[in-house]
């Protein structure tokens, strides 16, 4: 059985499709690659992109991966974060312990995962929610500990209940780096203020000009 995997699921429909007020579809596409790549570069530095896999049908986002040096999962089709994760657990051998990271983590940095997975030592899941605490932007948990997945409406506190049903010890990352992610015209605004010098944070002081 294969140890540890970083499953980083991708939607195949049309990227980000609530910043269309402020981005055309060519610039949610770009953004999309930008936010992909800056997330396997955090996982990069922290050494662990022989351990990560995409999973997606997007091909665009398969290729990234691939010349990244990450592994891909291929979907048929896009059926939901929890159908993607599943595909992933199972591609990979079910591995013993699994970290979940969305694409759409414009501020990750390696020593935020290092961090997470130091915690996962401790307890049995590790969850990251997102600024509203309404969605869970990482998990870290064991396949084998029967916990149903819940990346569906409120899924961090259906996560929480879930592990507690099962008798689990959780953690909550509250790493900034975990907890923002870029959904909305309002992320984008956020993201142009940042002091991080990275593409990303060019691209959205350009698109926020």
């Amino acid at each position: 059985m294969t140890s540890f995997v970083v499953l980083i699921p991708v939607k195949a429909s049309e990227t980000k499709s609530r910043l269309s007020s402020v981005l055309s579809r060519t610039e949610r596409a770009d953004l999309g690659s930008l936010l992909l790549s800056g997330v396997l570069g955090a996982l990069g530095e922290a050494g662990l992109l022989a351990v990560t896999y995409v999973v997606s049908s997007d091909p665009n986002a398969l290729r990234l991966a691939s010349n990244s040096g990450a592994g891909v999962v291929r979907e048929t089709k896009d059926e939901g974060v929890n159908s993607a994760v599943n595909a992933g657990v199972d591609a990979t051998g079910r591995p013993a312990r699994v970290l979940v990271l969305p694409s759409d983590l414009p501020l990750l940095r390696a020593s935020e995962v290092r961090r997470t997975l130091s915690l996962g030592r401790l307890l049995n899941i590790v969850i990251a929610p997102s600024v509203s605490f309404n969605g869970t932007n990482a998990l870290l948990f064991s396949p084998r500990d029967g916990l149903l997945l819940s990346y569906d409406k409120d899924s961090f506190w259906n996560h929480v209940r879930a592990s507690g049903r099962l008798g689990l010890s959780v953690g909550v990352s509250s790493e900034p780096g975990l907890i923002f992610d870029l959904d909305s015209p309002e992320d984008l605004r956020n993201l142009a203020r940042s002091r991080a010098k990275t593409p990303l944070v060019a691209f959205a002081r350009r698109a926020t000009a």
